[in-house]
């Protein structure tokens, strides 16, 4: 497969995923969290860490598909005012959101994501010690 035709490449070790299902799914990949930058929600990025030390970043507008019709679209973000709980500041905080708020369709897909991630397996070629402490 060309790096043209998939859906991601690893920036250090150059390793292809097919498509989304085959990234999420993989277990030499660990799922880090969510960054949402507060002025660009167009920007925000599911973060994972390759099993060769490497971040890779996913658009979560990539994977909007997964939540076809959401109604977040047409609300206002919350970021940064009294009504926000504050969960997309935190990259750790994986819990839904709850509120009427732009960023509500990401967390949803976060949780989606996260779900699916569970499944994979480990590989018996892999280290007991993967994936390395933080």
């Amino acid at each position: 497969m060309t790096a043209a035709a998939a859906f991601k490449v690893c920036g250090s070790c150059r390793h292809t995923w097919a498509s989304w299902e085959a990234f999420v799914t993989d277990p030499d990949v660990r799922f880090l969290g969510l960054q949402s930058p507060a002025t660009l929600p167009e920007a925000t990025v599911l973060v994972f860490e390759h099993w060769c030390g490497s971040s890779v970043s996913i658009l979560t507008r990539r994977l909007r598909h997964l939540v076809p019709g959401h109604p977040a679209a047409e609300w206002p973000s919350l970021r940064d005012t009294d009504e926000c709980p504050g969960r997309c500041v935190d990259k750790a905080d994986h819990a839904r959101c709850d509120r009427r708020c732009r960023h509500t369709m990401d967390r949803d897909i976060l949780a989606l994501v996260t779900a699916l991630h569970a499944t994979r397996k480990r590989k018996p070629s892999r280290p007991e010690a993967w994936p390395p402490a933080l």
